[in-house]
């Protein structure tokens, strides 16, 4: 998606700073299939890290030693802050990948500036005893290497954080009653986030802390307005889909056309806009919506003579990704692989006991929120059918067939003779150019109609009123088709979690439930002080935990912070 951004900014400017990048704390840098990645994306000013205000979309993404992304994510951004999680599925071979983070604004640079992770994949059920002596990760495996065991076994401190424990050595299934605690109100309300995990002798890359990120240089790239560079435009409001409409008999004008975008569901949003001299349109999408449906059509008497093209995402070209030379995966490891093999298949086999909850979003007040005139269905006589329905319920509501089309209109007993052009139709969101698909619609499956009389505008276009209709289910589908409607398929937004916690402040809680986790805590919204909620139960695997706090005070200041715990076997004491 390549747009000329001369047109979004003044023509006064020549041009214009991007001032962007994305730091992501992930919990581990090494992977057996069936664990699950998790990360914390932090959008932040190059200059001086403290967080970003221009893009309110950020992407994460795994890429090969092919150079080939193997998985891709779209997460919103709150405060500058995002956070999402990737399950490595048995389908990923062992390997070297590649952890990407940026924002649309940052493909404006080199790919070499995007923030890059080094990931090292096992998957157990495709290694055999011969890979285990060949070269298939890029690892370091001599003493002074980048192993978890032997390179993170040391604390990191903060003089104005700190760790408090209650001991820092625990038994199996103990509470661990840590808090972090800062005396300065500058890193008090900074934005953190928090991993506990245990460490092995699998080889691991190095993580790259806040405080490494803050000291690497990073210098604003100044973007030139007036030569026709084609630049990426920033999600500055929020996620960004556009695209394009052509004229199929090239007679028909595609300046100033009608094009709209529904977004159908629970929360629904529905937008219109003009398309520009060269056809182009942009949507401009300020809340999040996690719907997987997504139709683009034009609003035209002559739409049917127009193709309509969605732009796909950016084009990364990863080609100049620098992989490392690979080195041997050891047979030493051969029994930690194994172990973290059988863990996450007993943790995956329970996964139901310890799921984690999506975060509830609020359901968002429709877009012509308090306008309407709502007819709650089960409150009137049911009818079957929207001709019944319209003549004895929503009697404002009328009909005409047009080429063998049904369109809907509002009477508005203000204006006589009644306008012609008929009213802004919405069934869960999705607009419907014409009604044919409610001439058989039974009425029994709607909640409610909304209605507005009057003029109404959505953007630009104006319709003679509104008619909204709302399922019980909320899953209406639409069969209109045609060059003019296009359903893309367009990555949505992760929606955000809520990180499970076991607990065993009763003894009898999971009593009879294996606990083999590796991965003790994550908490992607660490609070300091009293509100602190960072507490965590050890789990029936014994072995030394790494506790690693990483983030940024809110004058940039990177905070790296770093203390190891030991879990001792109950059942030998």
């Amino acid at each position: 998606m390549f747009v000329l951004v001369s047109t979004q900014f003044s023509n006064a400017q020549q041009t214009i700073t991007l001032d962007e990048t994305v730091y992501i704390h992930a919990n581990a840098t090494t992977f057996v299939s069936g664990e699950t990645l998790l990360y914390k994306i932090y959008c932040l000013k190059a200059t001086d890290k403290t967080p970003s205000n221009i893009s309110k979309v950020a992407y994460a993404e795994l890429v090969d030693n092919n150079k080939k992304s193997v998985f891709k994510t779209k997460i919103s951004l709150e405060n500058a802050n995002g956070q999402g999680d990737y399950f490595i599925p048995t389908t990923l071979k062992t390997g070297n990948y590649k952890l990407i983070g940026y924002t649309n604004w940052m493909l404006n640079k080199p790919v070499a500036e995007l923030f890059q992770i080094d990931i090292n994949i096992i998957n157990p059920y495709k290694t055999t005893e011969k890979d285990l002596g060949e070269n298939i990760l890029n690892v370091n495996t001599e003493a002074s290497g980048n192993t978890e065991n032997t390179s993170t076994k040391t604390s990191s401190t903060n003089e104005n954080i700190s760790f408090k424990f209650n001991k820092k050595t625990f038994t199996n299934r103990e509470l661990v009653d840590l808090k972090i605690e800062s005396s300065n109100a500058t890193f008090e309300n900074g934005n953190y986030s928090l991993s506990v995990r245990k460490l092995d002798n699998i080889p691991s890359k190095s993580q790259i802390t806040a405080t490494d990120f803050s000291v690497k240089s990073s210098y604003p790239v100044l973007l030139d307005l007036q030569n026709n560079q084609k630049i990426i435009l920033p999600e500055l409001r929020g996620e960004i889909i556009s695209g394009k409409i052509l004229s199929r008999n090239n007679n028909d004008k595609i300046e100033d056309v009608s094009v709209c975008l529904s977004l159908p569901g629970k929360s629904f949003a529905f937008k219109v806009v003009k398309t520009d001299r060269d056809g182009n349109f942009i949507f401009n999408i300020s809340k999040t919506y996690y719907t997987p449906d997504i139709v683009v059509q034009i609003i035209d008497e002559k739409a049917s003579n127009y193709d309509l093209i969605v732009n796909n995402a950016p084009a990364i070209d990863y080609a100049q990704l620098s992989y490392e030379q690979n080195k041997n995966l050891s047979y030493v490891i051969k029994e930690s692989l194994l172990d973290r093999s059988i863990s996450s298949q007993v943790e995956n086999a329970y996964y139901h006991k310890k799921a984690d909850n999506i975060k509830k979003t609020p359901t968002l007040e429709t877009f012509y929120y308090p306008l309407a005139k709502e007819y709650v269905l089960d409150d009137f006589t049911r009818f079957k059918t929207l001709k019944e329905t319209t003549t004895e319920v929503t009697t404002e509501i009328y009909h005409k067939q047009k080429d063998n089309k049904l369109y809907l209109h509002v009477n508005d007993p203000s204006v006589f003779p009644q306008l012609p052009e008929p009213a802004l139709v919405l069934v869960d969101g999705l607009y419907l150019e014409n009604q044919n698909d409610l001439i058989n619609y039974s009425m029994k499956n709607v909640y409610k109609i909304d209605v507005i009389v009057g003029r109404y505008y959505a953007g630009s276009k104006s319709f003679n009123g509104l008619i909204s209709f709302t399922t019980f289910d909320k899953d209406f589908k639409s069969t209109q088709s045609g060059s003019s409607i296009v359903k893309p398929v367009v990555l949505r937004p992760q929606p955000k979690k809520i990180y499970n916690k076991i607990e065993y402040s009763n003894l009898t809680d999971n009593a009879r439930i294996p606990d083999f986790r590796n991965q003790l805590f994550w908490n992607p919204e660490v609070k300091l002080n009293s509100q602190s909620n960072n507490s965590f139960y050890t789990s029936d695997l014994s072995g030394t935990y790494e506790i690693r706090l990483e983030g940024f005070a809110n004058n940039g200041s990177p905070v790296s912070l770093k203390e190891i715990i030991e879990v001792k076997d109950s059942t030998s004491n």
